[in-house]
């Protein structure tokens, strides 16, 4: 993820969440009250934050570690949960050959699940382990090592299955390289460096096969605006236009159109820097241009944003969901209680959306979840 412990995941109760707030929080104004269609009273059988869920064949999400103390102050989960849509409930999976929160969790084209870096606990550096999670076995199995400590890096799935791993941090440096992961010889090579370094980023596969990176930030401190696009054709990195502003801990989404949406973010560490704004990429031209407005400002939300089978965007975080279709946002739904940040978000066979975790502005962590309908 990008720093479990410096970031967090989102979770809505009819949507909640859980992650690790440093800053002290405003008190926002009541967003508008919409009913969303959702199924809530589900919960995981441990409240986790700065975990992810991803989708199995047939239809399960799994669920892998995360931090699971409250204000993530502690060794980070070493386990993982099963959630079954048929019966809507979670159940115990496997455990991890490593407590890990903050990492990505890629789902592979043979159905197994490539889990990378992240950290194993509160003030620990990150790591340079992955594992792979196999559901013909239940298992995780270990993985060739990462050339560096990684979190705070994303990781894509190229059209030719392959992962492409990029930037993030190694404790006391951002990143500028990258490496790809081949599940046929389960092995890392090296790939193109980044053209600088980048952490707490977005990235999303373009429909040309193309990985558009953008924001994110190359110090402490020190924001981009800047964004790039990798062609694994010929394994380079070319910069493209810039964002309307330096922002970090935003989500990038894939559109129909070829193009991608960028989401939300943080323009300071401030809890008014808060961004309910968007902008849209279009590759034709390599430039961004203004979208239109969420119905509240999002941030922490590199796993609470997705793309649906039939093109519409889904934006958890904060109070509710929104939904972007056709060039326009609406707001889904709205929950009554305190925000919700960075909880990790999957999509389910029938078109449903599962929430998971997160913690609140206290950063105490929640197990509650929630499918909603977009």
């Amino acid at each position: 993820m990008r720093g479990p412990f410096a970031m967090c995941l989102i979770l809505a109760g009819v949507l909640t969440v859980g992650c690790t707030i440093d800053e002290p929080q405003p008190s926002p104004p009541s967003p508008p009250q919409v009913t969303a269609p959702a199924q809530a009273g589900l919960a995981m059988g441990t409240p986790r934050a700065s975990h992810t869920a991803t989708p199995l064949p047939g239809g399960r999400v799994l669920i892998i570690g995360g931090c699971v103390v409250d204000h993530c102050d502690g060794t980070a989960g070493a386990d993982s949960e099963l959630f079954d849509p048929a019966t809507g409930r979670f159940t115990p999976g496997a455990l991890l050959s490593t407590p890990r929160a903050g990492h990505t969790a890629t789902a592979l084209t043979d159905g197994r699940v490539l889990v990378v870096g992240g950290f194993s606990g509160e003030r620990l550096p990150p790591l340079a382990s992955a594992e792979v999670y196999n559901p013909v076995t239940g298992r995780f199995e270990p993985a060739e090592t990462l050339s560096v400590r990684r979190a705070e890096h994303t990781a894509t799935r190229l059209l030719d299955g392959r992962v492409l791993i990029a930037g993030g941090a190694d404790g006391t440096t951002v990143l500028a390289g990258a490496e790809i992961y081949d599940p046929a010889t389960g092995r890392f090579g090296a790939a193109a460096a980044l053209p600088g370094p980048r952490s707490m980023h977005g990235a999303t596969l373009l429909a040309d096969g193309r990985v558009l990176v953008a924001g994110g930030q190359s110090a402490r401190g020190t924001l981009l605006d800047t964004a790039a696009v990798y062609d694994p054709a010929n394994d380079s990195w070319r910069d493209v236009g810039r964002l309307d502003a330096p922002k970090y801990k935003l989500a990038l989404a894939s559109l129909p159109d070829g193009g991608a949406l960028v989401v939300g973010g943080q323009t300071a560490d401030d809890p008014q820097a808060r961004l309910a704004r968007t902008e849209r990429f279009d590759p034709r031209s390599g430039t961004f241009r203004p979208g239109p407005q969420m119905s509240e400002p999002r941030y922490k939300i590199f796993d609470a944003v997705l793309t649906l089978a039939d093109g519409r965007v889904v934006i958890a975080g904060g109070y509710g969901v929104d939904i972007y279709a056709d060039g326009a946002l609406r707001a889904l739904g709205t929950v009554p209680g305190p925000e919700r940040q960075s909880p990790a978000v999957a999509a389910l066979p029938d078109g449903r959306v599962l929430i998971t975790g997160g913690y609140d502005d206290r950063t105490f962590l929640t197990a509650t979840a929630v499918v909603v309908q977009p």
